[in-house]
């Protein structure tokens, strides 16, 4: 877990602190995991002992000069802005998607953004408009990060099951999809993700996420899943009866 995203949740007990780190922990999780761990720790380290109260009322300006790939500081500082008014409106982010969840997490996502951000093109990395063809990727590794309860899992947010969670589809996860022959997908998508998601409910079907940080992170990772089984990759494959 000290390579993952994840760990920099980890560093609070505050549930205000954990959901705020959370959703900043797993928007900046795209890239290789040093480019990510170092991002993220430059930032959190401008955030303090606090992001929640960093969020409310810190310095937003201390962002201004940094760069994650795709976002600039202005960007970032931005996403800060949005962030200090969903906690002046809402108390929180889940307090917010919890406010448009109906049995949907992507269209309270949807629902929450018209009613944050007037433009359509501003913020649309973090807080996307409605596109039914995307994985959804990274609200979908927050939700897991909010919803399950486990070791790594922190299990705050209440309006949420964990089997109504889809699993955070990235090139690991769709690899070993393929391989197992879970989806016949050409492309990471959301049609994919549900796909996947659906199997694993197989083998548990009311926590089917249980699985997902041991499949990203031991097979997909670790062991370098390439996606297409063969006899040699089946020998220290940890899945090959599967």
């Amino acid at each position: 877990m000290a390579n993952d995203p994840v760990s920099f949740v980890h560093k609070f007990d505050d549930p205000r602190d954990i959901e705020t780190a959370g959703f900043i922990a797993s928007q900046f999780a795209y890239g290789r995991v040093q480019q990510i761990t170092g991002f993220l720790g430059r930032l959190f380290g401008r955030m303090g002992a606090s992001p929640y109260a960093f969020v409310a009322s810190g310095d937003l300006s201390r962002l201004g000069d940094l760069r994650y790939r795709f976002q600039s500081g202005p960007e970032i500082v931005r996403l800060f802005t949005v962030l200090r008014r969903i906690v002046e409106r809402w108390g929180g982010i889940g307090a917010m998607i919890g406010h448009y969840y109906e049995g949907d997490f992507r269209r309270a996502v949807w629902a929450a953004r018209e009613g944050l951000i007037a433009s359509q093109k501003d913020l649309l990395f973090f807080f996307p408009r409605q596109a039914p063809a995307s994985p959804f990727k990274r609200w979908c590794l927050y939700a897991r990060w909010m919803v399950r309860k486990d070791d790594i899992d922190f299990g705050i947010w209440r309006f949420m099951l964990p089997s109504d969670l889809i699993v955070p589809l990235d090139a690991n996860i769709f690899k070993i999809g393929r391989c197992l022959g879970w989806t016949q997908g050409k492309g990471q998508s959301w049609k994919t993700a549900c796909r996947i998601t659906e199997e694993l409910k197989n083998f548990c079907p009311e926590d089917p996420l249980r699985y997902d940080f041991f499949l990203c992170h031991v097979v997909g990772i670790g062991a370098h899943c390439a996606g297409v089984r063969n006899p040699e990759c089946m020998k220290g494959c940890l899945l090959h009866e599967v």
